[in-house]
């Protein structure tokens, strides 16, 4: 018997000018120990959420395209299709900007809904397992599901401590239908030790043989690499706009003295100069739109960062 075929599906997505990272709203319907919602505290968070119809999000995103042109949006933080009538958000503001949505992929009814109304060519998906919120079977299903659709959906799993045990024998049950299993180091506390600077040797050597390679740019965290004082494209062509619409320089720089203002402001922009960096480690890969293509490809492929 052949064996299956792997795919790691690769974007159709063109580079853009200008990439937005939302954060759409703080809820999900996973509350997992390692992610840094929970740790900060879902009802906190959950204060910020501003929920707006399709129209209303169209008409904002309709005026970043007036000024940017088309760009793209990495929907993300609470699980994105439990916000209110996401399907007809992403069906008209995927016509301004092209949308790479991160899902656990639990909510089945919801994707169906998304796979009719939303469009292969300018929307996306990173599907995020989690094992001990959803079981393999109805996960690779709904997997299935966006694929046969024509949606690009690639498979993600977190490799948090307590679940390195299982990473091998998920990755070996993707492949064998045909899916690859990509890996995200983990970035945070585990028994009080912080992570990634905690892998032992073993478990990093662990991580390269599951990876297939040392090199991958899946392992690129792994060896945390100092970026400050960097000069970063973060706040002129790469920003996040969190739940309440204030729109930020990065993910780790989420403060007063780095907001740029509100998506809702009728005369939002983004910088006009990039600055220094001034955090010590990129570590949501946010480089891959903020820095300049010679460097975002040196630390993609070999962990390091230009002069």
């Amino acid at each position: 018997m052949a064996e299956p075929q792997v795919r790691s599906m690769e974007s159709r997505l063109p580079r853009r000018r200008a990439v937005f990272a939302w954060d759409m709203h703080y809820r999900c319907n996973f509350h997992c120990a390692y992610c840094f919602y929970t740790t900060t505290g879902w009802d906190e968070l959950a204060k910020k959420n501003r929920y707006e119809p399709p129209e209303k999000w169209e008409e904002v995103w309709s005026r970043i395209a007036a000024e940017y042109g088309r760009c793209q949006l990495r929907v993300t933080a609470g699980e994105p299709f439990t916000y209110p009538r996401f399907a007809e958000v992403v069906a008209r503001v995927s016509k301004l900007h092209d949308l790479q949505i991160t899902s656990n992929l639990s909510m089945t009814e919801e994707l169906e809904r998304f796979a009719q109304a939303a469009d292969p060519k300018a929307v996306e998906l990173d599907c995020t397992f989690h094992p001990t919120g959803m079981a393999f079977d109805r996960f690779l299903a709904n997997v299935n599901l966006l694929r046969g659709a024509g949606f690009v959906a690639n498979v993600c799993y977190l490799a948090y401590p307590a679940q390195l045990e299982g990473m091998a024998g998920f990755k070996r049950r993707f492949a064998e239908h045909g899916v690859r299993m990509n890996l995200a180091v983990y970035w945070g506390l585990y028994e009080g030790q912080q992570y990634p600077f905690a892998y032992t040797p073993g478990q990093k050597k662990f991580l390269a043989d599951v990876v297939g390679s040392a090199e991958s740019p899946e392992l690129v965290n792994l060896e945390p690499i100092p970026i400050n004082g960097k000069v970063c494209g973060s706040g002129t062509r790469y920003a996040v706009v969190q739940a309440d619409g204030r729109v930020y320089r990065c993910g780790q720089l989420c403060e007063p003295a780095h907001c740029l203002g509100s998506i809702f402001d009728e005369d939002f922009a983004l910088h006009a100069q990039a600055q220094p960096c001034v955090v010590d480690y990129c570590r949501c890969k946010e480089y891959q739109s903020a820095w300049e293509e010679p460097d975002r490809d040196l630390m993609d492929r070999k962990g390091q960062v230009a002069p």
